[in-house]
This record gives C-alpha cells, sequence and structure tokens, in this order.
C-alpha cells in the first residue's frame, strides 16, 4: 500500500465523475495507476483484488481434502491478478534507479513465503498488499469528491443575455461586461454584480460553509458559485471564468493537495533509508543465526530463521505511517474546506498549531467596515467639507471613504470638481480651484503642517484641509462583529497567549474597539510598514508563530512578513489570495479558533496512527524474531494496520 515508500510515484486518477485526480510525488521513479472506475464504478476498483481472494479461498478449503505436491503451480495462477500489476511497478522502479522500494520488499516476502512452501501466506501478502493501496486511492478520492460536492460543480453552460434574446455559451467564453440571467437554483457561473432594483437572498454556502442565505444589495459583487434562492436575477461578470473566485478556490485546493507539511516532509526523507535498512536487518536476522550455528558446528535450521526474516520484512513495511500521515492533512484540507477555510497547503495546518500572538487589523476585520457619518464639525460650512472630501474620496475604495461619498448622495450634496486625485500615505490629495486640497487622517494634516484642533472623540475622524487650512472633520463610527468577543475568548483558552490589534486609525476609535472584544493590547495610525515592522519584532521575540488577520488589500505586507497570514472575506480581491496563507470565506471571525483547533486535532490524530502503527509492528517484529508470531501476523501488523488508520483518519477529521 505504501505507493510513497519507495521513491516515487505519479497516480492519474480517472473517474466516472467528470474530473480528474492527479497525485505527483517527486522521489524517484513513476509509476501509472489507473483504477477504471468509470468502468463499473467501486467494485470494478477491487477486481483483481476480488478474483485473487476468491481463489485463495477456495485453494485454502480444497487444500485441506486434497494433498498434493503441485499446489504451489494453483497459488502462483491464484497470485497472478495482483502480483503482475505489482511485478511490473517494481521493474520500472529498478529501471528508474530506486531498486529498494515497497514494492521489491513484497515481492521478495512473497517468494520466500513459496519458497518455504506457505503458499496460502504468500498469495495474501501481495493480495492484502494490492487491496491496500487500492483502499488508500479509494479514501483519497472520496476526501476529493467530498470537497468538490461542497464547492459545488459549476455550470457548464451560462444565458447571456443580448438584447431581448438568450443565447446559451459556455462559462469560459463570457467577457467581462456580459449580462446573465440565472434562474432559482443555479450557480452564479462567473463573479458579477447583481443588476436590478431589489435585494436578493443568495445560498452561500459553497464559499462560506455556511447555511443561513445572504442578502445582497443591487451593485454588489457575486462570487462565483453562489446560488439564487428564490428568484431570477440578471448580473453583470466582473472577471473571466479562469480568474472567477470558484475557479481559483478549486485551483488553490489542488495545489494545497500537493503541497506537503514539514511532517510529511520528514517522513519521506525517513523512507529513503528506512527501506534499505529493513532489508539489511531483514538479512541479519537469516544470517547471523547461519554463522552462529556455522561456527558451533550445529545443522541450521534454514526454513526456521528464513520464515521469521520474511515475518520481520512484510510486518516492517512503513505503509500506516507514509498513508495515514498525508491522508490526514488531506482529509483535514477537506474538512477546513467544507467550513469555508481554505488552507494553501499543509505546512500551514502545522504552522497554525502554533500560533502563541494573532494580530487583527480593525477595520473590515474586526468591525464589519459600514461606516456611517455620525458627527461633522469644522470652521466651514458642513456641507463644504463633505463637498471637497467626496471629490477625492470618489476615488478611493478605503471602507471610510465609500461612507463620506455614500453620505454625499444621501444628502444631495454635489462633490466639488477635482483634479490629480492621488492616494497617498494615511490620505488623498488632488487639486481644487488651483489650491490643494487633503483628505484623510491627522497624521496627514500634520505632515502638511495642518493645525487641526483637538478632539475626544473616540470615532474614525477624517480631517479635510484647502490650501493649507484645516476646514473640518468628519466623525465616521463602525460596528464591532458581534462574535468578535467570542472569538478573541476562544483563542485566548486556546492557549494564543497574545491577540492584538494593528490599525491605522487613530488611537481612540482602536482603543474602543479594544476594549469591546478583549484584545491583549492595541496600536493605532501604523503605516503598512510600520505593521510589518511590530510583527517581524514579534517573530524574533520567539514565543511561537505570529498570525496576522487583514482584508488582504491595504494589509498585504503584514499578511506577507507573518508566519501564518490570514485574509478575511477576500475571496474576489487578487492580493488576498496571493499573499495569503489562509482564506476565510466570509466574513466570520469564529473560524479562526476553530483552524486552530483543526490544527492540532490533525497532529492528535498523526500521534495516535503512529503510536497504534509502530506499537503493533514492534510487537509483531519481536514476536517473529522469536518465532511467535506468523507470517499472518505479519501481514496484518502490515495491511491490516494500515486500513485500521485509515479508516480511523477518515472518522476522526470528518467534522
Amino acid at each position: 500500500m505504501c505507493k510513497h515508500c519507495h521513491t516515487s510515484n505519479s497516480h492519474s486518477h480517472s473517474h466516472g465523475h467528470d474530473h480528474e485526480h492527479k497525485h505527483n510525488h517527486n522521489h524517484g521513479h513513476q509509476h501509472v495507476h489507473s483504477h477504471g472506475e468509470n468502468h463499473g464504478g467501486k467494485l470494478a476498483v477491487y477486481s483483481r483484488e476480488i478474483l485473487t481472494g476468491v481463489l485463495l479461498l477456495a485453494g485454502v478449503i480444497a487444500s485441506h481434502y486434497y494433498s498434493s505436491h503441485l499446489w504451489w503451480i494453483y497459488y502462483v495462477i491464484a497470485l497472478l491478478p495482483v502480483g503482475l500489476p505489482i511485478l511490473k511497478e517494481m521493474l520500472e522502479a529498478w529501471r528508474s534507479g530506486s531498486i529498494m522500494n515497497e514494492f521489491t520488499l513484497m515481492v521478495a516476502a512473497t517468494v520466500g513465503a513459496f519458497v518455504i512452501g506457505e503458499y496460502p501466506e504468500g498469495v495474501a501478502v501481495l493480495l492484502f498488499y494490492s487491496f491496500g493501496e487500492k483502499m488508500e486511492d479509494t479514501a483519497s478520492d472520496d476526501v476529493k469528491r467530498r470537497i468538490k460536492s461542497l464547492l459545488g460543480r459549476l455550470p457548464e453552460t451560462a444565458r447571456l443575455k443580448e438584447g431581448d434574446t438568450l443565447r446559451t455559451v459556455k462559462p469560459s467564453d463570457l467577457t467581462p461586461g456580459s449580462i446573465l440571467v440565472v434562474n432559482p437554483g443555479e450557480r452564479i457561473p462567473v463573479d458579477a454584480l447583481l443588476l436590478g432594483n431589489r435585494e436578493v437572498d443568495f445560498d452561500t454556502s459553497a464559499i462560506t460553509g455556511e447555511s443561513v442565505p445572504r442578502s445582497f444589495r443591487p451593485g454588489e459583487e457575486l462570487s462565483s458559485g453562489i446560488i439564487p434562492v428564490n428568484q431570477s436575477v440578471e448580473v453583470k461578470t466582473t472577471k473571466p471564468f479562469s480568474d472567477s473566485s470558484m475557479t481559483r478556490i478549486m485551483k488553490m485546493i489542488e495545489e494545497a493537495q500537493e503541497s506537503k507539511s514539514p511532517t510529511e516532509n520528514m517522513l519521506r526523507r525517513i523512507t529513503r533509508w528506512y527501506t534499505p535498512l529493513v532489508f539489511a536487518c531483514a538479512l541479519l536476522l537469516f544470517f547471523i543465526p547461519w554463522i552462529v550455528d556455522a561456527a558451533r558446528g550445529v545443522d541450521f535450521e534454514w526454513m526456521k530463521w528464513l520464515r521469521r526474516s520474511l515475518v520481520f520484512l512484510v510486518c516492517s513495511c512503513p505503509c500506516a505511517l507514509v498513508v495515514s500521515i498525508p491522508l490526514s492533512y488531506f482529509a483535514s484540507l477537506g474538512n477546513a474546506s467544507r467550513r469555508g477555510l481554505l488552507f494553501k497547503g499543509s505546512k500551514y495546518v502545522d504552522a497554525m498549531r502554533d500560533v502563541k500572538t494573532v494580530m487583527f487589523d480593525k477595520t473590515g476585520t474586526l468591525t464589519t467596515g459600514k461606516f456611517h457619518v455620525s458627527a461633522i464639525s469644522g470652521i466651514t460650512d458642513n456641507n463644504e467639507i463633505i463637498s471637497l472630501a467626496a471629490a477625492l474620496d470618489s476615488e478611493s475604495s478605503h471602507p471610510l471613504a465609500k461612507a463620506i461619498v455614500e453620505y454625499s448622495l444621501e444628502k444631495n450634496i454635489k462633490p466639488a470638481e477635482a483634479e490629480n486625485v492621488t492616494t497617498v500615505s494615511h490620505g488623498m490629495s488632488a487639486s481644487v480651484d488651483g489650491k490643494l486640497c487633503l483628505v484623510g487622517s491627522r497624521s496627514l494634516m500634520k505632515k502638511h503642517n495642518v493645525d487641526v484642533p483637538q478632539s475626544s472623540s473616540d470615532a474614525s475622524e477624517i480631517c479635510v484641509a484647502l490650501d493649507g487650512k484645516y476646514m473640518g472633520s468628519i466623525y465616521l463610527l463602525d460596528t464591532v462583529k458581534p462574535e468578535a468577543k467570542d472569538a478573541i475568548s476562544r483563542l485566548h483558552a486556546l492557549g494564543v497567549t497574545t491577540v492584538e490589534i494593528l490599525s491605522g486609525d487613530h488611537k481612540e476609535a482602536v482603543e474602543r474597539v479594544r476594549k469591546e472584544i478583549g484584545a491583549d493590547s492595541c496600536y493605532a495610525s501604523l503605516l503598512p510598514e510600520e505593521k510589518q515592522n511590530i510583527i517581524n519584532a514579534r517573530r524574533e521575540g520567539g514565543n511561537g508563530k505570529v498570525a496576522f488577520v487583514g482584508d488582504g488589500i491595504n494589509d498585504a505586507p503584514a499578511i506577507a512578513a507573518s508566519d501564518v497570514g490570514v485574509a478575511m472575506g477576500t475571496l474576489g480581491t487578487d492580493i488576498a489570495m496571493e499573499s495569503s496563507d489562509i482564506v476565510i470565506a466570509g466574513d466570520s471571525l469564529e473560524k479562526l479558533p476553530e483552524a486552530i483547533s483543526l490544527a492540532r486535532k490533525v497532529r492528535r490524530v498523526v500521534i495516535e496512527n503512529v503510536s497504534f502503527a509502530l506499537g503493533i509492528k514492534a510487537l509483531v517484529m519481536i514476536l517473529g524474531a522469536f518465532g511467535i508470531a506468523s507470517l499472518w501476523a505479519a501481514v496484518f501488523a502490515d495491511t491490516g494496520v494500515t486500513l485500521i488508520t485509515i479508516i480511523w483518519t477518515l472518522l476522526r477529521l470528518r467534522k
């Protein structure tokens, strides 16, 4: 079963589900193993094993009634269905330079069993080995199918609206700006904007893992894969199919399956020398007694010692370890995907387990990111302050800027005429009537020597200055996410020692959020590079891994600097997918402690499997060396233990 024990393989599984799975293990040679599942379902996958099993059982029963020296011929025939593919893979491995691999180990054990006349045991070695290999493939494929069923298959067609007519096209042929009609129960094929004049409920479970429908307003962006619940909708595509959320999620999951954790990589390094060592020990178990008996001048019982060395050889194969450990990480990726947690690789599961410091961006991460204007104050008319701010902020995607623009629309305040609008540190600058206009934080005002009156408000403050003169301030309030306090409490309960807020907002607003959620400390008025410096300092402190949770846009440097970068609710943005290690679909902070709990559960399952497998193998190997354990016991210690660890892994990590 341990296709990974030797030094390489590559599987290409083609199933009757219109999807293909590929596993690439770069060890040294390639082996292709086709299941033929598309020609008769799962039963057909085990057709060779079933045939050999029936012949083996019939031979065992018949040999009790009929004694013959020719039974070995019958058992060779019974061995052929499972033996020939394994023999072929062994020869392919030899041609690529990998002599000491598990195929060689199993074939040698089978030949040895036939030499000492234990024909049924010899057949059983390869039969259960082959069955276990198929069992591993089936388990991996089942996990993949669960992932894909969760995410849902994207529609193969889309209804393109051209004037008053509808035309059916492939999603891959759509271009940005296309108008589509999507009926209730159908998935949005590509990322798009909602058209119309009323809110629509969508099933977003494929993206977020949440079963409760979410309402979207006209103009809001819709991720591909979500489903309108109770009415047809018209949408306007914003991205090509290859760049849409669901397409990129599927690609990310496939890449994550290929990424190996430190635990897996360590195991692979061990198996490079493990199999040759096993062969050497098995040979020593045979030849040392031979040498001792020769020195003593007594007859050597070669059959007895050959049987013991074969027991050692079969039992020592590390199949249970090299199957259950990767499968544990693989199943955890599937489990996480069902929860709306998208890990970019197994190594980030390991990193998440050791996180001791979690740092959060504030706006849009700990808060809803939807601000409203709570107050306006200044030396001029409030409408003029809003007019200037809206003129510059209409060019910004920052939540504060959006709130000001929305306020100006609600109050029918016309934005001023602005030219050369530019994003600068802590705000925006532009030319209004030939004068320099600044809109942003107090830090921006200070940089340009603009005097701003003191304020005791804990709301977020946007200052407006014109021609070097302070005009006024706009105060905006953000709502803390309802689950934030509980999420921080759960992080502390999981052993996270430090929870901090790193924000570009002013001190009073950040401190208000810190107190409300129970964070340990906070830093305010930070530039992106300052956030990055704080994270680097924490990492150098050496107190466990540091995770940073942000929106994936303004916080890209901080996300990249941390041990584990987490992007919240930003599946549609390129920067989130590129700079983060984990993407949390949707905006729920509760998924962060879930990620840590899952990562630690994976480690527990790995330890349980390794302890069980090594314990059973060590026991049987010791008993075999003293002639107590039979070859059947060795087969169980190899394949039986492997199957148990596979089943245990899937049961423990299914929720």
